[in-house]
């Protein structure tokens, strides 16, 4: 037998393949998980990879996966990059850029994003964006509640021209978090007569009810282009008689509201006198619901019969129960609500257990929820992946962690753990509070997010134990500067850290660890 017949290589069928078929398999995943997928494996692919992949998201990776993806691909090649400072990722602003300190490697980048970030990460790239010449999208997130703003007021505006719009703008988008910075959005608008387009999400609930009368008069004067007004106005109820309710419904109930624009409203509030209500436009613009009313019977629209919306909800993902509802809106109940907050003291109402696409839940501190109904809820949501709650409601939910059931739920089911701050407890856990937890979540938990007393308790027990995390948030009472963790710190304490593949970032007594291989 000649030497060429003994070592020819067998192709694979799917080597076989011609390269259009691959560049199509490939517009169908990201350039991530293509790079991740295909590198390796001979020439010819890392050829179409290094050709065909230009844009990257690295929005919740883990560390070993990025650390792979770098050392695969040239990022010279690059052409729009995503990072992230989630919990999932955190630290990957500043570990990529003091991977790449020198600009000229990612100038040719045409899209930027960059979410999530803190102060401290922002000074790394800041003074760098002048050197991005070919940038033509720039996208910079800080780390705030509130997804997809454009524009957010966080503190008191002391006077009217700290807002000022470009006059030629056409869409806007506002949220606003402050009382009284309502009125000044309302003036910062006069001026912008091409604008088309307006979003308003006003969760101050200290300001007085809106009035339609006033939105309409700013619209037809300075703004007459105007054909999408989205909004949602929350406000402190302190009236009892429903026709108050009706006085405010009726302003946004104007010929010019109904008729002209087609624009709809809904009012939900509370039985009490004294109570948050919100108002908002129809169908619902925005991802975060909160759910104020006892019974959604008791709202007051302006929609009829005759331009009913079949999906009014249909853009929520995030529902918050902010107390017991007996009568839900049956069309909120959707596939679309992948985010829970429970925040009531009790389960009054059985359509909470219709949420079946729920990611995360929230459990908050005031909930009265028995192990059989919670065992229910678990069952009831074969996509729960992730749990906030703070250490006393865990408890109350496991029976003192004594039920087995729920326990093994748990730990099969969740992979993103935080606790909460218990506002009446120490939100600062000692080792025989961590011990049930460690015990129930070290085998499927990737992401952990609590506060302990003292890094020798990260060192001792929640590194040691917790062997599957790709990320960790731990904030310490104990926290001076000598008593700081550090990887050399680690290492003292057990050499085995020594392998230990984490970055590790400090914001005051805040530490964020983004985890490499498995340990």
């Amino acid at each position: 037998m000649s030497a060429a017949k003994r070592f020819k290589r067998d192709f694979t069928p799917l080597e076989t393949l011609p390269n259009e078929l691959f560049l199509e398999i490939f517009s169908y995943i990201s350039g991530v998980d293509t790079v991740h997928a295909f590198s390796g494996l001979n020439n010819r692919f890392q050829c179409l990879i290094s050709d065909y992949c230009r844009t990257f998201n690295f929005e919740s990776i883990s560390k070993a996966k990025f650390d792979y993806i770098i050392r695969q691909h040239d990022i010279h090649q690059w052409r729009s990059l995503h990072l992230s400072d989630n919990d999932k990722t955190p630290g990957q602003v500043v570990y990529f850029f003091r991977l790449f300190s020198f600009i000229e490697k990612y100038t040719q980048l045409k899209t930027l994003s960059i979410s999530n970030v803190t102060c401290n990460s922002s000074l790394l790239f800041l003074p760098k964006l002048k050197s991005f010449t070919h940038l033509v999208k720039l996208s910079i997130g800080s780390k705030l509640s509130l997804e997809s703003l454009q524009h957010t007021i966080e503190h008191h505006c002391t006077h009217e021209h700290n807002l000022i719009w470009p006059k030629a703008l056409k869409q806007l988008k506002v949220f606003i978090t402050q009382p009284g910075d309502n009125s000044i959005v309302r003036t910062s608008l006069k001026d912008l007569s091409e604008l088309n387009s307006l979003t308003i999400y006003d969760g101050a609930w200290e300001n007085p009810p809106p009035d339609g009368r006033i939105w309409e008069d700013l619209i037809i004067t300075s703004m007459p282009l105007l054909n999408k007004f989205e909004f949602c106005f929350k406000f402190w109820r302190d009236f009892s008689v429903t026709s108050d309710k009706n006085r405010i419904i009726s302003t946004f109930s104007t010929p010019f509201y109904l008729q002209d624009k087609s624009w709809f409203v809904q009012c939900d509030t509370y039985h009490q006198q004294f109570s948050i209500a919100i108002l908002y436009s129809l169908p619902f613009a925005f991802q975060h619901f909160d759910i104020v009313t006892h019974s959604f019977e008791d709202s007051i629209s302006t929609v009829n019969t005759n331009n009913s919306l079949k999906k009014p909800y249909e853009n929520v993902k995030q529902l918050t129960i902010d107390i017991p509802c007996e009568n839900l809106n049956e069309t909120i109940i959707s596939k679309n609500i992948i985010d829970l907050n429970l925040k009531f003291a009790g389960m009054s109402g059985k359509w909470i257990f219709s949420f079946t696409r729920i990611y995360q839940l929230t459990l908050g501190n005031q909930i009265n929820i028995s192990p059989e109904e919670f065992t229910r809820l678990l069952k009831y949501s074969p996509y729960l992946k992730s749990l906030v709650a703070s250490y006393y409601t865990l408890q109350l939910v496991t029976n003192q962690w004594n039920d087995k059931i729920i326990c093994e739920l748990l730990s099969r089911k969740i992979r993103s753990l935080k606790i909460s701050s218990d506002n009446c407890l120490d939100e600062y856990m000692k080792v025989h509070e961590l011990l049930p937890i460690t015990r129930v979540f070290h085998k499927g938990c990737y992401h952990l997010n609590v506060s302990v007393y003292s890094r020798n308790i990260v060192a001792g027990l929640v590194l040691r134990s917790m062997g599957h995390l790709r990320s960790l948030k731990v904030r310490l009472k104990e926290h001076t500067n000598d008593m700081k963790i550090t990887k050399e710190w680690l290492i003292k304490q057990n050499i085995k850290f020594e392998k230990l593949d984490c970055f590790i970032t400090i914001d005051g007594n805040e530490y964020s660890f983004w985890f490499g291989r498995l340990r």
